[in-house]
């Protein structure tokens, strides 16, 4: 190898991790890749009102995610991925993902507006709240471990007699839609904090 194509591989390496080191690299690769595949969803859309039904190059998940997205808590599962997607500004990502996955562009908006118009949710939140995806999580890991904390206390047996006793007069409402996530607790500002508590 002489001097001049030693030199040009150097340079190659260089700036290739700089472009790494800085996001780039990866960003102009989702980019291409969105690109691409908006490209083909695309073509679909011209054969499907051409000729009839689409080829669906881009429609190919398999039959236990289609099954999943064909239910209620899966609908609402995959406008949480794409709400997280949304704010983290993972545009491509969400590109990619909603034709790949079969689902209609930007119906996971009108999703999760169901979603709270049943369940009380603020969805006009702007974006340094964090997504619904992680209220989610966190309601999650806190449900688990009140729930762990009850059951390793000194006074469990009575605290089992008086709650069980509560529970048969008012039985446990479920606020998710999936059926199977404790009730979810939004963070409370520190003006909503000092008036009154954000728990029923």
């Amino acid at each position: 190898m002489d001097d001049y194509t030693r030199e040009m591989m150097d340079l190659k390496t260089l700036v290739t991790r700089t472009l790494e080191k800085k996001g780039v690299l990866a960003k102009i690769r989702a980019e291409l890749r969105a690109s691409v595949f908006e490209a083909i969803e695309e073509e679909d859309r011209v054969i499907e009102n051409n000729e009839g039904p689409p080829p669906a190059l881009l429609g190919s998940c398999n039959d236990r995610a289609r099954k999943l997205h064909a239910s209620p808590s899966g609908r609402l599962l995959s406008a949480l991925i794409c709400e997280y997607l949304d704010w983290a500004q993972l545009n491509h990502t969400l590109i990619v993902y909603q034709p790949e996955s079969n689902l209609p562009k930007d119906s996971w908006k009108s999703e999760l507006r169901d979603f709270n118009s049943n369940n009380g949710f603020e969805l006009n939140r702007n974006g340094d709240s964090g997504p619904l995806l992680l209220d989610v999580l966190e309601g999650f890991l806190k449900f688990e471990s009140m729930t762990q904390g009850m059951g390793s206390s000194s006074r469990r047996d009575s605290e089992t007699e008086s709650s069980s006793s509560l529970e048969s007069r008012n039985p446990p409402r479920r606020s998710s839609a999936s059926d199977s996530l404790p009730p979810q607790r939004r963070p409370v500002s520190a003006s909503q904090a000092s008036g009154e508590s954000s728990f029923p």
